[in-house]
Order: C-alpha cells, then structure tokens, then sequence
C-alpha cells in the first residue's frame, strides 16, 4: 500500500477500516500490516519502552477493532485517527505506571489538550496529529497529504498559535478581590519608583 499516493492509500485505509467494523478479520489483518510499523514507533516514542510500546500496540489496535464502527473518514485521515488511538494508550500505559504524583499531563489537561485539537480546522488537526503522534516531518506531511510544503507549514503555525491560546488561562475570568473602596492608581509618570 505504501507505493499508493497518500490520498488513496489513505482511502484505502479507511476502506479496511470500514470493513473492519463489519467483523471482517481479513481487513483488520490487512490494516494491521500496512499500519502497524508507524503506530508501534509511536508507542515507542511515547513510552521509551519497546517492551510497553508492544503492549500499547495490542491494546492500541483492539481499540482500533472494536471502535471501527466510530471512524469518520470525512473527520480525519485513517491513518491519524490510528496514530491517536496508539498515542492515548501509550498515555494511559504511562500514566499507570507512574506513581499518581509524577505525571505532568494530568487527565484533566490531556482532556483538554484533546478538546483543542478537535476544535481546530480538519486541515490542521491533520497537521499537528501527523507531527506529534506520527512523528513525521513537515515534508513527510506533504507528501503524504499531497499538499505543498508552504501550506503544510502555515497549517501547523496556525494550529499551534491556536493550541497555544487554548492552553492559555483567561485572566479577564479570573475575579480579582477588591482591595478597599479606592482603585489602585498608577505611579505619576516621571516619577521615581
């Protein structure tokens, strides 16, 4: 399937999907050969363990089996939606191996973290998710995606401008307390501090 361009290998892919969720195993076989090197090097990358990255595979692609019926190839691209499901469970292997304190991305900022990213336009979810759970290079991207480098770079720019903001707390929400009856005023200009 590799020698496919990426719009068709990705149609492809989302064909083997589809007919996974039927209960066809020959399919699920096939998807599983033609996905599974990039989603163990995810896991890999992820968990730092080629001993865990094989667990995060197995549990990655019984999601993969029983979630079938949930992909929208008009969402993402079948290969991205596979790389994120490996991506969570190399997360959660993680985060169960880790003693409870340890962890920076806490469930509540992994959630959001992916609320963001769904937010976002299908181009540059698409982007982002190549870069960071495929691990691919900007021109990786554009030649699997078919789109010109330029393009694939100010996709990426703009998504993670927008993540970036997402992440950011809104300091116009945070209610400051009333320090007594007289507002604070600034210092004279010119005057010395």
């Amino acid at each position: 399937m590799s020698e496919l361009p990426a719009p068709e290998k990705d149609a492809a892919l989302g064909r083997l999907i589809a007919r996974s969720a039927s209960g066809d195993v020959a399919s699920f076989t096939r998807l599983y050969d033609a996905t599974s090197a990039a989603a163990f090097a995810v896991a890999v990358r992820v968990t730092g363990d080629r001993r865990l990255a094989e667990q995060v595979l197995q549990s990655a692609f019984v999601s993969v089996w029983h979630d079938a019926g949930r992909f929208r190839a008009k969402r993402t691209a079948a290969l991205t939606w596979i790389l994120a499901i490996v991506h969570r469970a190399a997360v959660a292997t993680l985060r169960e191996a880790r003693p409870a304190d340890a962890g920076a991305h806490t469930p509540d900022r992994t959630a959001a973290s992916h609320r963001a990213l769904r937010k976002l336009p299908d181009e540059q979810e698409q982007v982002v998710s190549l870069a960071y759970f495929g691990g691919h290079t900007q021109p990786e991207i554009a030649e699997m995606t078919g789109t010109p480098l330029a393009t694939v770079k100010a996709r990426t720019r703009s998504a993670l401008d927008q993540l970036r903001d997402a992440a950011r707390p809104h300091a116009e929400s945070i209610a400051l307390p009333l320090t007594g009856s007289t507002p604070i005023q600034p210092p004279p200009t010119g005057a010395a501090a």
